[in-house]
């Protein structure tokens, strides 16, 4: 029995896309605030201090949402035949960004290391390791293959798109495909 996915007209799924990435954006950083507002005034000046441990992955995860949200854009004015970037300059740009991304990330790996061991607060470290892995699933997300979630008659398929992650099989996201394409027409970039 296969499995019926719920389609939107292309236009839509698209402004849905670019929408969706920007809420997200301030969503996040709308709750981070939140909860640092609400655990500082029931435990204290420094429950959730904003500190570098918890506040650098919060910038990453808005940077790489905020990617995805003017891609998703991009796609959207291509459809509606509007000015926009060729699949090439995206791919052109997007292969250095996702280069970025990675630094990005990487640089937070020594930043949690060193707060942990200068006793920083335990709540700002689960939540910078909180939206750090939040930051690495959306450059999965965008950068390699598809982890987005799909519906079957109404409901969420979580587990699927976690599944073809870590046997390989999952599908290229369109950004990726865009990004090698660029590196098969042009070649990689000389620095």
């Amino acid at each position: 029995m296969s499995k019926q996915l719920k389609k939107r007209p292309v236009q839509k799924e698209l402004q849905f896309l670019a929408s969706f990435e920007l809420y997200g954006a301030l969503m996040a950083a709308g709750l981070y605030f939140a909860a640092k507002f609400i655990l500082d005034m029931d435990l204290g000046e420094k429950a959730f201090a904003l500190h570098w441990v918890s506040f650098y992955p919060l910038l990453v995860f808005s940077a790489i949402v905020l990617e995805g949200s003017f891609y998703w854009h991009n796609q959207l004015r291509r459809v509606k035949r509007q000015r926009a970037f060729s699949r090439m300059e995206i791919g052109r740009i997007y292969y250095r960004i996702k280069w970025i991304n990675v630094l990005l990330l990487a640089a937070y790996l020594p930043v949690v290391v060193t707060a942990a061991l200068a006793g920083a607060p335990l709540s700002g470290i689960i939540a910078g390791l909180f939206l750090y892995g939040m930051a690495v699933i959306e450059q999965i997300n965008y950068f390699h293959i598809r982890l987005s979630y799909e519906t079957v008659n109404g409901g969420l398929l979580i587990v699927e798109p976690l599944k073809q992650l870590f046997t390989g099989t999952g599908k290229r996201s369109q950004l990726r495909r865009d990004i090698d394409r660029y590196l098969r027409l042009a070649g990689p970039p000389s620095a």
